[in-house]
């Protein structure tokens, strides 16, 4: 059986392993960059994968709890972003009670440029937000998480070619945007 929109709920509180798969090919980039923007601290060590590895995991443990009146995608965004937000705490926890000796202090350089990287990130994310849906989501496995668009085209089930013209009719509705010239208030 194929697994697909219609019957990925039913299919996974069958508990079929086939309908997790559906979930990481469909949902995964989604999943992916809500616990990585969350954890943007915490990349280095691994914790990234972990929790979206438990975000998947919560998901097939807690399926029974998804109403049908809820949009699926919105219920996979929420789980991701609470459980990154647990994950912040718990390795916050972990921070506050290493000892300082052993710590590396980060320069002033680094913290401002992580700040100038995640203010870069929202200004993006916010540009983004004037695109259709599905381009967006195109733009940000693009772009954000370096997939190729054979690969992007095969998940969205789409040929290469759409995946590479919603990719350019993008960047162009962008540039207008961008380069928008402003308005004169007389």
């Amino acid at each position: 059986m194929k697994i697909n929109n219609d019957n990925v709920i039913s299919q996974l509180k069958k508990k079929n392993p086939r309908a997790l798969d559906f979930i990481v090919d469909t949902y995964g980039g989604l999943i992916h960059s809500i616990v990585k923007k969350t954890l943007f601290n915490f990349e280095n060590n691994g914790s990234v994968e972990e929790c979206v590895n438990d975000v998947l995991l919560a998901i097939w443990k807690n399926i029974e709890k998804f109403h049908q009146n809820n949009n699926f995608k919105s219920w996979i965004a929420a789980i991701s972003k609470y459980k990154a937000i647990d994950y912040q705490r718990k390795l916050i926890k972990v921070l506050n009670n290493q000892d300082i000796d052993g710590m590396e202090i980060k320069s002033r350089d680094t913290v401002d440029k992580e700040l100038l990287q995640k203010e870069n990130y929202n200004e993006m994310m916010k540009l983004l937000s004037n695109l259709k849906q599905q381009d967006r989501e195109i733009f940000i496995r693009k772009y954000f998480n370096d997939e190729p668009s054979g690969d992007i085209a095969e998940k969205l089930n789409v040929n290469k070619e759409v995946v590479n013209n919603r990719l350019s009719r993008g960047r162009k509705k962008l540039r207008k945007i961008i380069f928008r010239p402003a308005s004169k208030s007389q």
